[in-house]
């Protein structure tokens, strides 16, 4: 098994959806994940002031990486693949 930290940003959005969710990927340590996750809440906060809804409604925005294992894959060598 090996362990992965998954990122998970939440959005809750005023007269809106009231829960939104983006898992963004697994890294592999937990300081890769806090730096992409502020990355991803400023990425995404960009976009929502794109869409006007920041503009007229107040946005709430948090991740989190959550520790997780999972299995170790191996990848099929050779031409074969696909084929």
């Amino acid at each position: 098994m090996i362990k992965i930290w998954f990122l998970l940003v939440l959005l809750s959005v005023q007269d809106g959806d009231p829960l939104i969710y983006k898992g963004i990927m697994g890294y592999d340590s937990e300081e890769a994940c806090l730096e992409n996750g502020a990355l991803a809440e400023k990425f995404m906060m960009e976009m929502e002031m794109r869409k006007g809804t920041g503009d007229e409604r107040i946005i709430k925005m948090e991740s989190f990486c959550i520790p997780f294992e999972i299995f170790e894959s191996k990848k099929p060598k050779g031409p074969e693949v696909g084929a």
